[in-house]
């Protein structure tokens, strides 16, 4: 392997996934009550995401931290005293500020290992729109580009990489402060549904809205109608926070309109599920611009 891809948790992929394709994973963690939990786990199932959101349906409250300056030295020198390159595809600078710690780190250890290339590259990306992100680094890179094409396909396409949302819940939002107590009260009672996505700065933005759960969840498979580009040709990402059949129905719907033969699906990880609550979808694809 000619150099080494690192991402974080926020991806949401599973321990499989990142086995098979030869991913290095940094972890965050998440507080509940007194306890501390990774967000990555060596275990098979997805019981404790479902737990996880379980908690999160009886409101019991739950936080992340970022990833610190001695993980990223500890993680990155490891790797380089392999005699490796590596390039890391972090949570977006908008919604954290693990970007610039690492990259903060990249900078104070490229002297020490001249001979050494290494990049850390704001994806300006969450969830499995991060993911998205990385899959393409792993397939250029299994296709023999080198850490130089790789990059520079992240510099030239990351705006391209569209992340829309919509949640059931309007509570997670109110209390991560996306939106007021108002809205979040009248949409509640009234069975408003926020249509968000990640902009160009990274940022979790409302984009719209739809009057009930059916019409937010079609709002997502018509903007992919409106944005994929070769939509029979590309391999789409599916996020959700513990509802799987509406994934499902968002799935089957971009499937039989559009012929996107290939998904990538599963939760959101609890470093975004704790702002985007139980109830999350989340659709990411190749498109033509944020």
């Amino acid at each position: 392997m000619s150099f080494e891809i690192i991402t974080d948790s926020s991806t949401g992929f599973s321990y499989k996934y990142v086995m098979k394709n030869n991913i290095r994973m940094i972890s965050f963690k998440y507080y509940a009550g007194e306890g501390e939990y990774d967000t990555f786990t060596e275990s098979h199932g997805e019981e404790w995401l479902a737990e996880f959101y379980e908690r999160l349906r009886k409101k019991q409250s739950a936080t992340t931290s970022c990833i610190n300056a001695d993980v990223f030295t500890s993680r990155f020198t490891g790797i380089l005293n392999e005699g490796k390159d590596f390039i890391y595809l972090p949570l977006s600078s908008g919604l954290s500020v693990t970007y610039e710690i690492a990259a903060d780190v990249c900078e104070k250890l490229k002297p020490l290992y001249p001979d050494r290339k290494m990049y850390v590259f704001d994806t300006r990306s969450a969830a499995q729109g991060q993911a998205l992100t990385v899959d393409f680094a792993v397939r250029q890179r299994d296709e023999g580009k080198t850490i130089e094409e790789v990059y520079q396909w992240q510099v030239d396409n990351s705006m391209k990489i569209c992340q829309w949302f919509t949640v059931d819940d309007l509570f997670f939002l109110k209390r991560g402060g996306r939106v007021s107590t108002t809205t979040a009260v009248a949409g509640t009672v009234l069975g408003i549904k926020p249509i968000l996505h990640i902009d160009g700065d990274g940022k979790l933005i409302k984009m719209a809205t739809a009057r009930g759960r059916k019409a937010s969840l079609d709002f997502l498979v018509d903007k992919f109608g409106e944005m994929a580009v070769s939509p029979e040709k590309q391999k789409v990402f599916i996020g959700h926070g513990d509802c799987a059949d509406d994934l499902k129905y968002v799935q089957k719907s971009i499937k039989d309109k559009y012929g996107v033969k290939e998904f990538e699906t599963g939760f959101i990880n609890p470093v975004i599920g704790v702002h985007s609550g139980p109830g999350t979808v989340a659709l990411f694809f190749y498109g033509t611009g944020r």
